[in-house]
């Protein structure tokens, strides 16, 4: 074997190591974006879970009345806040209507119903890993519906 034909060895070996380092790169940021969403969904869904909470509670001083939506809102994000997602703009909606955990409306009650409250937390999410994904926008969201601890219709 000459010199000649050598060299072009090593140039393919460099060419093929070039893209499987590329592959493995890739592969290796799609899995940190995964976890990274996976983190904001979880928080998304806690967060909802405790606005829900807060939602079906009565206010204290022996009241049937529940918490405004606002102050559903509040304290979602608070939640929010100190989960490190501060700078997200999320869309809160409550709803404490007759939402049953499987359905995905909310009714007006008629007497006699049992009242559930639903609190929806929405944040829009991008790819901030791999710039060339950076176009890839959606929006992730946690819901959570509870039943309301009141005898109020």
């Amino acid at each position: 074997m000459n010199a000649e034909g050598n060299k072009d060895q090593h140039g393919a070996a460099l060419v093929e190591a070039a893209l499987m380092m590329l592959t493995f790169l890739i592969i290796l940021f799609a899995i940190f974006e995964a976890g990274r969403m996976l983190s904001i969904q979880q928080t998304l869904t806690n967060a909802a879970r405790e606005g829900a909470r807060f939602a079906v509670l009565p206010l204290q001083g022996g009241t049937d009345a529940l918490p405004s939506t606002t102050a559903v809102q509040d304290r979602v994000q608070s939640f929010l806040n100190a989960s490190g997602l501060n700078g997200a703009t999320a869309n809160i909606v409550v709803n404490q209507d007759c939402c049953t955990p499987t359905s995905s409306t909310c009714n007006t009650c008629a007497a006699g119903d049992t009242h559930y409250s639903r609190v929806t937390v929405t944040v829009p999410y991008r790819v901030v890993s791999i710039s060339m994904f950076s176009m890839l926008e959606m929006n992730l969201q946690g819901q959570v519906t509870m039943r309301n601890e009141t005898n109020v219709e």
